[in-house]
């Protein structure tokens, strides 16, 4: 964990002609300050491109005021560790590098860069995020740790996109889900034809502008015709924690009638066997959770990604409780005050096709540099039980608690319903863990009744 003390200072005679300053209305100075103290150390056309499109974007964050966490009255008080750099090119040599960055963690150094030139740049909504992120870790002190990987066998076919799009094929007319990069916290439904349209339209050539909406595809069903095909031996990389592990059953052929079909895929979307997730460049996934109480295996092919992942220790869950049920996208500074509160920081930079684990309700954030892709499968194995055991206790607190959304404590109470025969298998249906599930279903069914009866009422 770094001690050290965090810098804030900002060089203070940063005060450009530019027209983004003059034309906006004193109701967003606190916005124009943030940025003047973050960008105050680049150069003059640096900043231009940078914040050539913040007055189209003034009015999306007065509109996420609400979404501050409770304490940060205003985005001015959102503490952003001001750039070390006096050109973009000095991220180039390692010899300007100032003595607090451990060599181990200057690779980071050019991935800030990359963010303050198109087509990252042009992703202004999430783009100072970004840079903050990664000038963050890169002046991290000492080694950071890396998360494992490990490279595909020999035997596996490496998938490739087409596969991903086979199984949307597959899909036909049915509705998906997908995320909006302004609103990560929803999951909006539309077709598959539209949705790619938009998937598409993400790959921004120009500064985004207010309306244009970026957009990621997340539980993209695996399919017989698509990636089912790439027999990827998951059992080969999950066997790699020991062999008492167990994955949910293989997924049928979906029924014939609409009704039924309708159901079978809404299922497949909360409960996928093994599903893929295409993002586009500049896409920037805010802290969250997977599941309840299962691992996953993933399986990254295409793009590149930096991935920060932190366990389910008890100061992290207690930490990532204080989160909640405030809207999961939070607040621009969370993940940068993250960094500091939470212990067990792992890193991993993915570019060549590779497979790895998330554990149990690892708290993880994943930054985009390029159109990118992976998939993967929920397991459950006996090492993690003590880590999911911790998970489901915290979602017992979210389902308690009368200010969490009914309709996500419904859909956090069945995917544990759905996990728990899982567990049973692994650890026995007479183990601790088997009476530990019926005794969490006990203390949750009264809530999840009158969470459902919500529910239904409000439809």
């Amino acid at each position: 964990m770094d001690q050290r003390r965090k810098d804030f200072s900002y060089t203070s005679g940063f005060a450009p002609a530019s027209p983004v300053f003059n034309r906006t209305n004193t109701g967003h100075q606190d916005v124009l300050d943030l940025c003047a103290r973050f960008y105050a150390d680049l150069v003059y056309s640096d900043m231009g491109i940078l914040l050539a499109e913040l007055g189209s974007t003034l009015d999306v964050c007065a509109r996420r005021q609400d979404e501050l966490h409770p304490g940060v009255l205003s985005l001015a008080h959102c503490k952003v560790p001001a750039l070390h750099r006096n050109h973009t090119d000095s991220y180039e040599a390692m010899s300007s590098l100032p003595p607090s960055i451990a060599p181990e963690n200057a690779f980071l150094l050019p991935m800030v860069a990359r963010w303050l030139k198109p087509p990252l740049s042009y992703y202004t909504m999430v783009s100072s995020k970004a840079v903050a992120v990664l000038e963050r870790l890169a002046r991290w002190p000492s080694p950071l740790a890396r998360h494992e990987q490990f490279p595909l066998p020999p035997s596996v076919q490496t998938p490739t996109g087409s596969f991903v799009i086979d199984d949307l094929l597959a899909l036909g007319q049915d509705l998906i889900n997908y995320h909006d990069l302004c609103a990560q916290d929803s999951t909006p439904m539309d077709t598959v034809a539209s949705v790619m349209d938009l998937l598409l339209k993400s790959y921004l050539t120009r500064p985004w502008r207010t309306g244009h909406r970026v957009v990621s595809m997340s539980n993209i069903a695996a399919t017989d015709r698509g990636m089912l095909r790439c027999r990827l031996g998951w059992e080969a990389v999950v066997g790699r924690l020991g062999s008492r592990f167990v994955f949910p059953a293989p997924p049928v052929t979906p029924p014939e009638s609409d009704r039924a079909r309708k159901e079978y895929l809404d299922r497949r979307g909360r409960e996928p066997w093994a599903a893929s997730v295409r993002t586009p460049p500049g896409w920037f996934s805010d802290m969250h959770t997977d599941f309840a109480g299962l691992a996953q295996a993933i399986v990254h092919f295409e793009g590149e990604k930096l991935w920060l992942l932190w366990p389910a220790t008890a100061k992290n869950l207690n930490w990532w409780g204080l989160q909640h049920p405030q809207p999961w996208i939070g607040h621009p500074s969370r993940l940068l005050e993250a960094l500091d509160s939470l212990e067990g920081l792992e890193i991993m930079h993915v570019s060549d096709p590779c497979a790895f684990i998330v554990p149990p309700f690892c708290i993880h954030a994943v930054i985009a540099f390029a159109g990118s892709s992976h998939t993967c499968v929920s397991f459950a194995h006996a090492a993690h039980w003590a880590t999911a055991q911790a998970g489901l206790e915290f979602c017992k607190g979210l389902v308690r608690n009368p200010m969490y959304p009914a309709n996500s404590a419904v859909e956090l109470v069945e995917k544990v319903e759905h996990e728990a025969p899982l567990w049973e298998k692994v650890m026995g249906k007479k183990s601790q863990a088997s009476a530990y599930l019926a005794a969490w279903k006990r203390d949750t069914a009264a809530i999840y009744v009158r969470h459902k009866n919500r529910n239904v009422s409000s439809v």
